[in-house]
């Protein structure tokens, strides 16, 4: 795990990289000159073909490990220019089936990098605009939501907000050692990312799948539900901008993306996806997952004061890249 004669300005660690984010991270940083090295525990969600080819490509190396066992951090080698820990963000249904899994996950993977980390390694740790989920649908919190927003969690018995939970609890903990001095972490809550190599679990990526399959009727839950949408590159952009900026150590910022184009209503997108597959079906409605707020959205006005960060993949173009990604690969992959 040392990265070969890579210098050491130029290599960076992915700590569960090899899910959909940590994928298009891994790529990028590439191309920007990093030695990557991946850690995951190649469970769920992993796309085997996507692993592998990662895993091919110069300049990044995939190792199996479980960010929960304190043995993975004890093997780490040290002297790494950047560090992202990306935890699983496990699907709906895999909180509701193991909330405890989910649960412990974030704790333990949280806790151990701040043992592990040295004062001076810069860390990025993903977290989500989930976390505000109660708030919204209490009338608590405002939609779009600034940092300064007040996070609660409901009733603790529900499975997604004891998940929620689970990250502001990691949040914290990394928040307070970086203003301790124990290393410079940046927190970064996600909103809504989407584009190829998603799996099929996720919401665009199924109704892609579905639309190529030609599903009739195309059931759609929670059609009037609102969300924006970003785009995965533009959330790896500001992800990047973020750990090069000083100003952001110790930091809660928002990354998504709150232009007006990139803002739909599930049932809108549905129609949206459909257009584009050249599909003409029925859409009909069910009722929306339990604990799914009807509007969610970021402010990013500390993302751009801090980065100039600006959105450049508005949804109908974002929508068109994945789903032609996605009509690719899964009619290459039917019998």
């Amino acid at each position: 795990m040392n990265g070969g004669a890579v210098s050491l300005k130029a290599r960076a660690l992915i700590l569960g990289g090899a899910d959909f984010f940590g994928l298009h991270l891994a790529r990028r940083l590439v191309t920007e000159g990093y030695h990557v090295v991946v850690v995951d525990n190649l469970s769920r969600g992993r796309d085997r073909a996507e692993v592998a080819a990662l895993g091919a490509t110069p300049g990044v190396e995939v190792i199996a490990g479980d960010l929960t066992d304190p043995a993975t951090w004890a093997a780490l080698a040290r002297g790494w220019a950047q560090i992202y820990l990306l935890p699983s963000a496990p699907l709906p249904k895999a909180i509701e089936s193991d909330p405890v899994r989910a649960v412990r996950g974030q704790a333990l993977a949280a806790l151990h990098l701040i043992d592990w980390a040295a004062p001076g390694d810069k860390v990025f740790f993903a977290s989500s605009g989930e976390v505000y989920a109660d708030g919204v649908e209490d009338g608590v919190v405002q939609v779009p939501t600034e940092e300064a927003e007040p996070v609660l969690v409901g009733d603790l018995a529900e499975p997604r907000s004891a998940y929620a939970a689970s990250r502001l609890f990691a949040e914290a903990a990394l928040v307070h050692a970086a203003r301790a001095g124990r290393s410079r972490i940046v927190v970064g809550r996600f909103y809504d990312l989407y584009g190829p190599r998603m799996g099929a679990d996720h919401l665009i990526p199924q109704m892609c799948v579905r639309a190529v399959r030609g599903d009739d009727p195309f059931l759609v839950k929670g059609p009037h539900r609102k969300r924006a949408f970003c785009y995965v590159d533009d959330a790896v952009e500001a992800t990047l901008r973020l750990m090069e900026s000083p100003a952001a150590v110790g930091e809660i910022v928002h990354i998504g993306n709150d232009g007006a184009k990139s803002t739909s209503t599930i049932g809108d997108l549905a129609r949206a996806v459909l257009r584009i597959a050249g599909v003409e079906t029925r859409v009909v409605a069910e009722p929306a997952p339990t604990g799914s707020p009807a509007r969610r959205a970021p402010d990013l006005a500390k993302l751009r004061r801090l980065t100039a960060f600006e959105p450049s993949v508005d949804l109908p173009d974002g929508l068109r890249r994945t789903f032609y990604w996605y009509r690719r690969t899964w009619a290459s992959r039917r019998p």
